[in-house]
């Protein structure tokens, strides 16, 4: 009987383990190289007001999403700043500012180098951009590029992932809108 029960569950670890590498050879395509996830949000406030908002960058925890708990500005200001993102689970990664552009736009790059960094992506990096539409409405747009470190098997957590980002990119939104729009 307990033998019986053995190879139920080895028969079972074994199926899981060829759907996890069918479904990532059918991904395979979406997962390789470097992807996108983007969005955008028309604001009803000026560009200025969103600004200030949005590029409060060393409070981000404070709008984002639960898989930020802390953020930390280790070093400098604007271009070539650094920062310490923090998730729940204890886990961090450090993100430099490669591009600031005053009441316009901004990008941070992961350093998915570091033998701690939590993820399986080979590279990260976001950009943040405001358009005026007029005098009382900002279009923001961001743009996440990355790439995996492992397409075959990183196709299978393309689509759980996306779904994700989508969730956290909405809330994060939802909140800059809010503080925006008051």
């Amino acid at each position: 009987m307990i033998r019986k029960i053995l190879k139920g569950i080895a028969l079972f670890l074994v199926l899981d383990i060829v759907i996890v590498l069918v479904y990532g050879f059918v991904q395979y395509p979406k997962a390789k190289g470097v992807q996108h996830f983007t969005a955008e949000r028309v604001i009803n406030a000026p560009k200025d007001q969103v600004w200030e908002i949005i590029s409060d960058v060393g409070n981000y925890h404070k709008v984002t999403a639960s898989n930020i708990n802390h953020v930390e500005i280790v070093e400098g200001e604007g271009l070539g700043m650094k920062r310490v993102c923090s998730a729940p689970d204890g886990s961090s990664w450090e993100e430099t500012c490669t591009l600031w552009n005053p009441g316009k736009e901004f990008q941070f790059v992961v350093n998915t180098q570091k033998e701690d960094y939590p993820f399986p992506l080979k590279s990260l990096s976001g950009s943040w951009k405001l358009e005026e539409i007029d005098a009382t409405q900002t279009r923001l747009f961001l743009d996440f590029a990355y790439e995996f470190k492992s397409p075959f098997l990183s196709g299978y957590f393309l689509s759980m992932g996306t779904e994700q980002a989508e969730k956290d990119t909405e809330f994060l939104l939802n909140n800059w809108q809010r503080l925006a729009e008051k």
